[in-house]
């Protein structure tokens, strides 16, 4: 006989038959359960932006030809593909590199191990200690594990152009750098942070701000005003503070940077890759930050659609990856965009920064990386929305068209949308929606801009064949 419940509404009476639970057990180990249940999701939240996550089963379809953004090709750092049979090269490459940390040190490798093994314990947390990866290690291993990847990581961003190095870069030449940004191929951030306490490297002012200037499009060959424009903007994103100027100077403007200058201080990432994110973002103005996203019903305006309507597409010169606003101009609109430096390196680094805003994200305002990604790939239905976005200089990509599209599409069918992603659509809809006259008239010049050039130049020649006619009708007259 099975057991009923009771259709009473104010208590829930559970009926048993012989051999089954009592009602009041059945009761204790629910209670139990749902206590347990709730500390594992607690912990779990706790820890969302602390641990180094699995790159999302639901992203997977932005990770690239055979996963090639998902899974290193070069070197294995953390245990998520330690072992594998085409990483072991480099594992020769981590003992060398290790032995010349030590001896930069000055230091005994058991000394430097033993600071690492004390960390293993709460290392181990910052993965998925359910992983198989991460499970068949003991804490003795995963310390060795991390001391050879955290120095071959420091006497690589030391020393890249050292002997010991050249096998790192294979095929591309940037294998490497591709690898260290991967979601799944990362140390704890107290790995690296304890290691540089034996020798110093400036890991997040060097290091990690000079290879997030790869997003951004350099010029074949500026001039000098652009040259001292870029070295200033590359200082800025060093100090990590924005000049007191573009705040409007004065004490506000002051306190400000200085605030900014101590939450970056303070900021301890959970690995590499939450810190290049966090670089790249830092700068970006509090008003900026503070916007109030609401909804918008926008489907699709690809770059050549908002040229039609008089939107000019233009490279933004802010500090920070991921800018974008529209500003209505006298006549026209101006949609500016962070310009984007494509290739297979920083492509990999986008999404994979995207993957980890989908697992540490808290809410909208977290998804700043994928809201920008997902801008740029609503400008892009046709190539030759590809083609109008290299021509204003906000895209410039080693990729062809046909590949930049399909990457940007494959994105935005998977990405969360952002608040700044909405924001952006709720100006393009108010530009529309204000303008509608500007918009038609600027629309059909836009499409018919040939045939009237043509009536033009037709209507420039019979004009000139009157004037002609006249000029010999008069010269007639006087003769």
């Amino acid at each position: 006989m099975a057991a009923a419940i009771s259709s009473a509404p104010d208590h829930v009476i559970v009926v048993a038959s012989n051999g089954h639970p009592a009602p009041q057990e059945i009761l204790v180990a629910m209670e139990e359960r749902m206590h347990k249940t709730t500390e594992r999701i607690q912990s779990h939240v706790a820890m969302m932006q602390t641990r180094i996550h699995r790159f999302p089963r639901g992203l997977r379809g932005i990770g690239g030809e055979d996963d090639r953004y998902i899974a290193p090709s070069v070197v294995a750092i953390g245990p998520y593909h330690h072992g594998l049979p085409h990483l072991q090269d480099m594992e020769e490459v981590k003992h060398a590199a290790a032995h010349r940390f030590c001896g930069d040190a000055e230091l005994q490798p058991k000394e430097v191990y033993e600071r690492i093994l004390s960390l293993a314990g709460d290392a181990r947390h910052c993965y998925a200690t359910d992983d198989a990866a991460v499970a068949r290690l003991s804490d003795a291993e995963l310390a060795a594990m991390m001391f050879l990847d955290g120095c071959f990581l420091l006497q690589y961003m030391a020393h890249s152009d050292d002997a010991m190095f050249a096998g790192c870069n294979m095929s591309s030449g940037q294998a490497i750098l591709k690898d260290m940004m991967m979601l799944e191929n990362q140390v704890p951030w107290m790995v690296l942070d304890a290691l540089t306490e034996f020798l110093p490297v400036d890991v997040r002012h060097q290091f990690v701000a000079d290879i997030g200037d790869k997003f951004f499009p350099k010029e074949k060959d500026p001039g000098w005003m652009a040259w001292f424009q870029m070295s200033l903007m590359k200082c800025r994103r060093r100090r990590h503070v924005p000049a007191p100027a573009e705040r409007g100077g004065g004490e506000e403007s002051l306190g400000q940077c200085q605030s900014q200058c101590q939450s970056t201080i303070s900021y301890r990432p959970a690995h590499l890759l939450g810190l290049l994110r966090f670089c790249q973002l830092q700068s970006m103005p509090g008003e900026v930050r503070s916007y109030q996203a609401g909804s918008s019903s926008l489907l699709s305006s690809s770059a050549v659609e908002l040229a039609q309507i008089g939107v000019k597409l233009t490279a933004s010169t802010a500090e920070w990856l991921g800018d974008m606003s529209l500003r209505k101009r006298l006549v026209l609109g101006e949609l500016s965009l962070s310009p984007l430096f494509l290739n297979d390196v920083t492509a990999c680094w986008l999404v994979n920064m995207a993957a980890l805003e989908a697992c540490a994200a808290w809410d909208l305002d977290g998804f700043v990386v994928s809201s920008y990604l997902s801008v740029v790939a609503l400008l892009m239905d046709r190539k030759e929305d590809v083609h109008e976005l290299r021509s204003k200089g906000v895209l410039r990509s080693l990729f062809s068209n046909t590949q930049t599209l399909a990457f940007f599409k494959d994105l935005g069918r998977h990405l969360r949308l952002g608040g700044r992603y909405i924001v952006v659509l709720e100006q393009i809809e108010a530009y529309k929606r204000n303008r509608p006259v500007r918009i038609a008239a600027h629309r059909f010049l836009y499409k018919n801009y040939r045939i009237i050039a043509t009536v033009l130049s037709v209507a420039g020649v019979v004009i000139g064949i009157f004037k002609a006619l006249l000029a010999l009708k008069a010269h007639d007259k006087t003769m």
